[in-house]
């Protein structure tokens, strides 16, 4: 995500002017002479002798003076953030290095630098892989993601760098449950749960991939004939369209698309969309790009939602066992080994206590806060003097940049939270549903509030029986961020709300809910950081809000709308769209252009 940058019209790319003599916080490009050719990577005539700090809780940046005991090591790539883009990044880079080195070899060798292929190093400032994608498995084996999460089977770059089959995927049915509330029943009507009253489940499925449910979802109430068969000219746009296509439409809020372009009822909207949609993306439908709607529907329309055996997590591990595969030096701050690592692009400096990494190219691989933190202060990022890149890679030097500001400045990050409960065999709904809160339509206090704080629930164990224990059941709950600020994030007060209605909708386990000893709270998450935002109700020129709303990704020369110095990338969903897809598309990215890099010595 970019802010206050200005936009600057389409020219052709041109080279960054040399630095200041100040850059306080830098990763600092010159070469050493343990590398071999390109040539040296100066952006500057003067020796720089500041470092990059990566500690074992965050990362972070910082100058240093010298002493002559450092641990060195040289490595052409490294790649900064062991989440799903930095791993995405280090498998790239190292199979587009191995490729071109294995030819080179068996043609002609000085179309290369060098015969070896390029060293690859990731480190993770954590004591393991994943960032935000990470599963926990209790003493009493249950599989609990840290905040709920599905695999969406059709997106591209997953298809790319995951092998399908040895995750074991357990799918969703197409379609939902949908919690609603009867339109002809008073508030003092009896409520019997399940079985009618007040409050009932209705479903709503893709009569093409389930055509003996066509029937039921023709006469479904979750919409009327109405709004059924607009729903007609939004699956029409989705499936016939490309997915670059559809990032080419206009771009205005998910909740006026649905409600203007398509003329969806509110109520419809309400009881559907909302929790569905809001659910993925975990922000009001105000707050959601069209153009994310229009392809989140296009790969639920097209693919299945499902879950890896052993959880999201699994989807790590393969990435992490192709990587070390490939040669990757994974190393870790935290727990792990390493400790301290200063990564460092000038030999000339003097050394330091802490341990250093010399390398060519860098990849930043982390969220959009710690790339901030990490890049403030190179010439061209603060206060001028640097080349301003459109979101097409064009960039123009003529007029100062804003620059990337403060982090003040950083658009909003979404939040979610997640309970999870394990009990005793059987679970309420046996079907391997997605399960949407849709009591909105009628009042919109009995979704994402205090009282009523549920989005949407599933039960895991239906989807993968390994989930939980033999004989018992998983519960999630995902709660928006609405909810957990009116529970001030107590995780036992929220608990007790959610209890409360979880036992109004599955009132033949009421007893069973509400007792603690009973649906044993197994994991609780709140994640403030869960995703960036996709849509920005933009501003003037200076407050422009680069979002994770861009199919096939921002160039990852660039950072917050600004030409980085040769030889430094950033990849994450935040440069890309706020799904899965979006990190690992970001990573492929930039492992490709820093492949092109080191081996070239060209800056693509």
């Amino acid at each position: 995500m970019d802010v206050g940058v200005r936009i600057m019209p389409p020219k052709s790319k041109t080279a960054l002017a040399p630095p200041r003599l100040s850059l306080p916080l830098l990763l600092l490009l010159t070469s050493t002479e343990a590398f071999s050719p390109p040539p040296p990577l100066a952006i500057g005539r003067t020796s720089l002798s500041c470092l990059l700090s990566v500690s074992s809780s965050s990362y972070s940046t910082t100058t240093s003076t010298t002493g002559g005991n450092d641990v060195i090591d040289d490595v052409d790539l490294l790649v900064i953030g062991g989440g799903i883009s930095g791993l995405a990044a280090a498998i790239t880079a190292s199979e587009a290095s191995a490729l071109a080195t294995t030819t080179s070899t068996t043609t002609t060798r000085q179309s290369l630098p060098s015969p070896r292929p390029p060293s690859v190093m990731l480190l993770e400032s954590s004591d393991d892989l994943g960032g935000r994608v990470r599963t926990d498995v209790t003493a009493d084996g249950y599989v609990l993601d840290r905040g709920f999460a599905v695999f969406v089977e059709d997106y591209p770059s997953s298809r790319r760098l995951l092998d399908y089959g040895a995750l074991e995927l357990g799918r969703f049915e197409p379609g939902a449950l949908v919690r609603l509330r009867r339109y002809d029943d008073s508030d003092d009507a009896d409520d019997d749960g399940v079985h009618g009253g007040r409050y009932y489940f209705a479903s709503l499925s893709d009569p093409l991939r389930r055509p003996h449910s066509a029937l039921e979802t023709i006469f479904s109430s979750v919409c009327g004939t109405l709004d059924k068969l607009r729903l007609v000219p939004l699956f029409l746009t989705v499936l016939t369209g490309t997915v670059e296509g559809l990032f080419d439409m206009d771009d205005v809020d998910a909740k006026t698309c649905l409600r203007e372009k398509y003329g969806l009822s509110r109520e419809f909207v309400d009881a559907f969309f909302a929790p569905f949609i809001e659910g993925i993306y975990l922000t009001s439908l105000e707050n959601i790009s069209s153009r994310m709607l229009h392809f989140v529907m296009k790969m639920f329309a097209g693919g299945y939602a499902s879950l890896p055996r052993g959880g999201m997590r699994t989807i790590v591990d393969q990435l992490k066992n192709r990587a070390i595969g490939l040669g990757v030096d994974v190393r870790y701050g935290g727990g792990g080994g390493g400790g301290e690592f200063v990564v460092r692009f000038d030999s000339r400096g003097h050394g330091t206590t802490a341990r250093t990494v010399r390398a060519r190219s860098v990849v930043i691989a982390t969220d959009v806060d710690a790339a901030n933190g990490l890049l403030m202060g190179t010439n061209g990022l603060i206060g001028g003097g640097g080349v301003t890149a459109a979101d097409d890679g064009s960039s123009s030097s003529s007029s100062p940049t804003p620059g990337v500001g403060s982090l003040a400045s950083l658009p909003p990050r979404c939040s979610v939270g997640c309970l999870y409960y394990g009990f005793p065999s059987p679970a309420p709904i046996l079907d391997p549903v997605l399960i949407l809160n849709g009591e909105g339509r009628r009042d919109p206090s009995h979704r994402n509030t205090m009282e009523y704080p549920i989005n949407n629930v599933c039960f895991p164990s239906r989807v993968q029986q390994g989930h939980a224990p033999v004989g018992y059941e998983l519960c999630c709950v995902s709660i928006l961020e609405n909810a957990l600020v009116g529970h001030g994030n107590d995780i036992d007060s929220l608990d007790k709300s959610v209890r409360r209605q979880l036992s109004t909708w599955f009132s033949e386990y009421a007893s069973d809910i509400i007792d603690e000893c009973g649906w044993i709270r197994k994991g609780s998450y709140l994640i403030d950081n869960a995703q960036p935002a996709n849509y920005h109700r933009g501003g003037g020129v200076d407050d422009v809000v680069m979002c994770a709303n861009v199919h096939g990704g921002r160039d990852c020369s660039t950072f917050r709308g600004v030409l980085l110095p040769r030889g430094i990338y950033v990849c994450g969903d935040h440069m890309a769209t706020s799904t899965l897809n979006g990190a690992l598309e970001s990573g492929v990215n930039a492992g490709d252009a820093a492949a092109r890099f080191v081996l070239t010595g060209s800056q693509c």
